[in-house]
């Protein structure tokens, strides 16, 4: 659910991932789990901190042991790559609401998911040119070494260049795909690093 909205504040977001992930809670008798950046978070939000009190709360730094995967419903709020990538594991089999943040947009992982915007819940997802699905495919294939290794580095570039050349590079949505895709935290570092140092 995206935030980038001037006129509406992060607890309306936030309220609005928290009735639609108890909805889901209550339809599958299941916990919820809220996943922040950082702890402490929750305690600046009213809605995040009911939610907290009533399930379970965690970050990438807690103890995974004690969750488990596919636990229950995930809501994951204004996450950055790694913790994108922790609520991703922690939802496999279960549902996930994303209140995204302007720092790490999430459009193209949205659009990737079939993911729902809940405060435009009748609006209708933009179609991905050819060219780009094409590109964030192979883009998908290179990603297993993070695009840190030069072979990886030299494959994004390649694609990454030639969408930026014919004018269909879309930073948003080739990183959300990514990310929607299972790339890691630090793929999705290195893909915004080339892509930033193409258009720049």
């Amino acid at each position: 659910m995206p935030d980038d909205d001037p006129e509406r504040d992060w607890e309306i977001a936030a309220e609005l991932a928290v009735q639609w992930t108890e909805q889901e809670c209550s339809e599958q008798d299941a916990a919820g789990v809220l996943v922040l950046n950082a702890f402490g978070s929750e305690q600046t939000i009213p809605s995040l901190g009911r939610f907290a009190a009533r399930h379970i709360c965690t970050t990438p730094r807690a103890d995974r042991s004690r969750i488990g995967r596919g636990v229950g419903p995930v809501l994951v709020y204004a996450p950055d790559e790694k913790t994108l990538d922790f609520a991703m594991q922690l939802a496999r089999g279960a549902s996930i609401a994303v209140v995204e943040s302007i720092s790490f947009p999430l459009r193209g992982w949205a659009h990737e998911i079939g993911a729902v915007d809940l405060t435009r819940p009748d609006t209708e997802r933009e179609a991905v040119s050819a060219e780009l699905a094409d590109a964030i495919d192979r883009l998908d294939f290179h990603k297993n070494n993070g695009f840190g290794d030069r072979f990886g580095k030299q494959q994004a570039e390649r694609i990454l260049r030639r969408l930026h050349d014919t004018g269909t590079l879309d930073r948003d949505t080739v990183v959300g795909a990514l990310a929607a895709r299972g790339a890691s935290a630090r793929a999705l570092k290195n893909l915004t690093k080339l892509i930033d140092a193409l258009v720049h």
